[in-house]
């Protein structure tokens, strides 16, 4: 793996952890409708249409936090 594989991977991780810190931030985009990734399907999430601007429900890759909540452990 080259230093630039691995540097392009450190920032999409960075970004991600970002991601997930501002929807862990702010708790009620979890109440806009959406989409997102729990590892073997996609599941639909939300009951508030979500505006045409704003931020996002979920990160790039499909999580959410109501995906945390769900999982059993």
């Amino acid at each position: 793996m080259s230093l630039f594989d691995r540097v392009r991977g450190a920032f999409a991780a960075q970004v991600e952890l970002q991601e997930r810190m501002m929807l862990h931030n702010r708790p009620w985009l979890e109440e806009r409708l959406h989409w997102s990734w729990d590892g073997e399907q996609w599941r639909l999430h939300g009951h508030l249409l979500p505006p045409v601007d704003g931020p996002p429900s979920v990160t790039g890759d499909g999580w959410c936090p109501g995906l945390r909540a769900e999982s059993p452990r």
